[in-house]
C-alpha cells in the first residue's frame, strides 16, 4: 500500500545525539516541521542520554533542538 504525502508534508530524519556524538537514537518522520519539533521535545525527554535531536531532511541539517 502506498501512502501520500500531503501539502506541507516532508520526510525528516531525527537523530539523538550523545554529549560524546554518537546518535543512540534514529527516528524516520513523515510530516510537517511542527510536528517535527514536537517528536524531538518527545525524543529529548523520553532518551536521558540525548543532549540534542539533529533534524536532517535527506543530506541537509534543517535544525537542532536542545535540551531546555
Amino acid at each position: 500500500m502506498m501512502t501520500s504525502v500531503e501539502d506541507g508534508e516532508d520526510y525528516y530524519t531525527l537523530l539523538g545525539v550523545r554529549a560524546d556524538g554518537v546518535a543512540s537514537v534514529i527516528e524516520v518522520l513523515m510530516a510537517a516541521m511542527p510536528s517535527v519539533r514536537h517528536k524531538a521535545d518527545s525524543l529529548l525527554a523520553e532518551h536521558a542520554s540525548c543532549v540534542h535531536v539533529e533534524v536532517w531532511k535527506g543530506a541537509t541539517l534543517v535544525d537542532r533542538f536542545a535540551r531546555a
